[in-house]
């Protein structure tokens, strides 16, 4: 029993040791870092038709998908699975994973995916009689102890937000009418009138917990 014991240990020893060994999942082809921070690490990833090695995900992360497609993703264990992904997805995970990822469609899967540096940190509250974000009723996409997702629509017009302060760290992710994606971080007890800078095909508002 004893013997059967120390193989199995044995033999779990180069799977862990190429989870603590391998490479982090960015840089690598197809994806565009958009922004950093001591927050947050902001990519722009396409998922190319083409092998990628296998990574593991340092950070917990979260994103928006803007282009549908297809890939395969492959477990440590070698198990294979292929998914399909359609636009405006909201996608979160937990550091830790290991896997590799392959795309598989002639037009590649696209995502704006935010990697989240720093732990949980309260949010502030502003001294202030102003209201505080979200005040216009974005849509509430997805939430969790780490993250509040909001999206606003095509009829989001950034002229008419009221004056407000965020108690949280935000990245702001919009598109334009080519869904080109633009990104901009807010840092918790910003007090302004515009999160969007630009008129904006839609808008996603990524609050850091």
């Amino acid at each position: 029993m004893r013997k059967l014991a120390l193989l199995l240990f044995i033999c779990t020893i180069p799977m862990a040791q190429g989870q603590v060994d391998a490479p982090p999942a960015y840089p690598r082809d197809g994806a565009i870092k958009m922004l950093e921070n001591k927050h947050v690490i902001v990519w722009d990833i396409s998922w190319l038709k083409q092998d990628y090695p296998i990574h593991r995900h340092r950070y917990d992360h979260t994103g928006v998908y803007y282009s549908p497609g297809d890939r395969i993703i492959t477990s440590t264990e070698g198990e294979a699975r292929e998914v399909h992904t359609d636009a405006w997805n909201i996608s979160f995970q937990l550091a830790g994973v290991t896997h590799t990822e392959s795309g598989i469609s002639d037009e590649p899967l696209r995502a704006v995916f935010i990697q989240i540096k720093r732990p949980v940190t309260g949010a502030i509250e502003a001294n202030s009689l102003l209201p505080q974000f979200p005040h216009d009723s974005p849509l509430e996409r997805r939430s969790n102890k780490r993250i509040k997702v909001w999206e606003y629509d095509e009829y989001f017009s950034s002229t008419v937000d009221p004056a407000h302060y965020h108690g949280n760290d935000a990245v702001v992710v919009w598109f334009d009418a080519d869904i080109q994606a633009n990104v901009h971080f807010i840092s918790r007890g910003a007090v302004h009138s515009n999160d969007i800078p630009t008129a904006a095909f839609g808008a996603f508002i990524f609050e850091i917990l």
